[in-house]
């Protein structure tokens, strides 16, 4: 999540909005990319103890993906998920698989060509990531909104922008006999815009009603493990990706039938290690995966990425992904506490990010309201003409915009993404005291 396409809307701005400070693009700060970390992985991989591997990995790959690549996958995720609630119940029966993909944008465009059919529905929410519609769209997938606690009026802070109204789904489809959509897409861990996290008792109840429902149930995890604790004194846990719930939920339904789930998870390298890579991976249980191993396209081409893949697997056998992982999640939280800390001297921006009850913080993006009165996307126009600071006007992040006109709409045009990963800290400094001062005149 974060493009290409981020970076040419970055400099599509007339000639007379010069961006100074670039708050909108969400990539990776170009001096914390691991250049050096990728150079000892090529000098390690190019020795003679490696060679027969090497060779393997510049033919074609199978079909799920350089086996290297999935076997170190695995060891990665267990290690660093040792602590996420469920995990160490589901560590030992954890059933799901994986498949290899070039990143989760990849991955959801496999998931729309192998599981759904067009016309299907798409339920996702709102906000959500700016560029994933359109990926559900061009396979004639219908979207829809998930129903949004911000729908619920008399949130007179708008503290629950972002957050499913969990029980509203439940009942909408279970009691009044909505239609159940194909697909619903989430982004559960620090999410693309709001830069919040489902609690682990909201993922269990989105994981159960999905499995009663047979609804494939899709998390978008990019940045599952590029967090940190807010209190650096009080360690705490973050939820479980979303496929470790299958093994947690599937006893406890009552379906007719066994099943082995339909939660599943795509990330990717592309936030913990470098984009340039190219590498991701779905994890899902064996059916879904059976349905991608089989895919004409991955029949014709072979697996994703062998050569790539087997350069990932090195760096994760080395122990150069934790420790590079490590450096990047201790440079990232001290970005999100500068911009916090600068963003607090005005009292009139709300940072909902930090409106939640978990005591864990990630990502790459800060959520901020303004008085509701203050349109973001006016506002932004402001920011740019006259401050050069761009950022993200919150109805952006809304493809429902332009179609509801509701409590949901209100609060997310009050709204903006900031992202705290690209700008070198010196000029991501200057650039939200500037942000601070664009408001105050604005």
């Amino acid at each position: 999540m974060g493009s290409a396409a981020e970076n040419k809307v970055s400099k599509s701005a007339s000639n007379n909005n010069i961006v100074k400070y670039d708050l909108y693009r969400g990539h990776p700060n170009d001096h914390a990319l691991p250049s050096a970390e990728i150079q000892s992985v090529m000098a390690s991989l190019l020795n003679d103890n490696h060679k027969e591997s090497l060779v393997s990995s510049l033919g074609y790959g199978a079909n799920a993906g350089n086996a290297e690549l999935l076997s170190a996958l695995r060891l990665f995720l267990d290690r660093r998920a040792t602590n996420d609630h469920f995990a160490g119940a589901t560590a030992n029966n954890n059933k799901s698989e994986f498949f290899i993909t070039n990143g989760v944008s990849h991955g959801i465009e496999l998931l729309c060509a192998t599981c759904t059919n067009s016309g299907d529905e798409v339920w996702i929410e709102r906000p959500t990531y700016f560029l994933v519609p359109k990926i559900f769209t061009s396979h004639g997938l219908v979207i829809m909104p998930l129903p949004m606690m911000s729908d619920r009026e008399g949130d007179e802070h708008n503290y629950s922008t972002g957050q499913i109204d969990i029980e509203r789904l439940i009942i909408m489809v279970e009691k009044d006999e909505v239609p159940p959509p194909k697909m619903i897409y989430v982004i559960p861990s620090y999410h693309n815009p709001t830069g919040r996290s489902m609690t682990t008792e909201d993922r269990g109840k989105l994981a159960a009603f999905a499995i009663r429902n047979n609804i494939l149930l899709v998390a978008d995890e990019v940045y599952h493990f590029l967090d940190w604790d807010r209190d650096k004194s009080n360690q705490s846990s973050r939820p479980a990706a979303m496929t470790r719930f299958n093994n947690h939920i599937i006893p406890t339904c009552d379906n007719e039938e066994p099943s082995d789930g339909c939660c599943i998870s795509v990330s990717s390298f592309t936030k913990i290690f470098a984009p340039g890579i190219r590498v991701g991976w779905i994890e899902a249980p064996p059916h879904i995966i059976q349905r991608l191993v089989n895919y004409a396209y991955i029949n014709s081409q072979g697996g994703v990425a062998p050569f790539m893949g087997r350069l990932m697997a090195h760096a994760i056998e080395t122990g150069m992904l934790d420790q590079y992982l490590d450096k990047l999640i201790l440079e990232y939280s001290e970005r999100y506490r500068l911009i916090c800390k600068l963003l607090e001297v005005e009292p009139r921006i709300n940072i909902i990010t930090k409106q939640t009850a978990s005591n864990r913080e990630g990502g790459y993006f800060i959520w901020v309201q303004f008085p509701t009165d203050i349109d973001s996307e006016e506002f932004a126009s402001y920011s740019l003409r006259e401050h050069g600071v761009r950022f993200m006007a919150g109805n952006k992040s809304d493809p429902f915009d332009s179609l509801h006109e509701n409590h949901t709409k209100q609060a997310i045009r009050s709204c903006a993404r900031l992202c705290f990963a690209d700008l070198d800290r010196d000029k991501l400094e200057q650039g939200v005291m500037a942000f601070v001062e664009a408001f105050r005149s604005f």
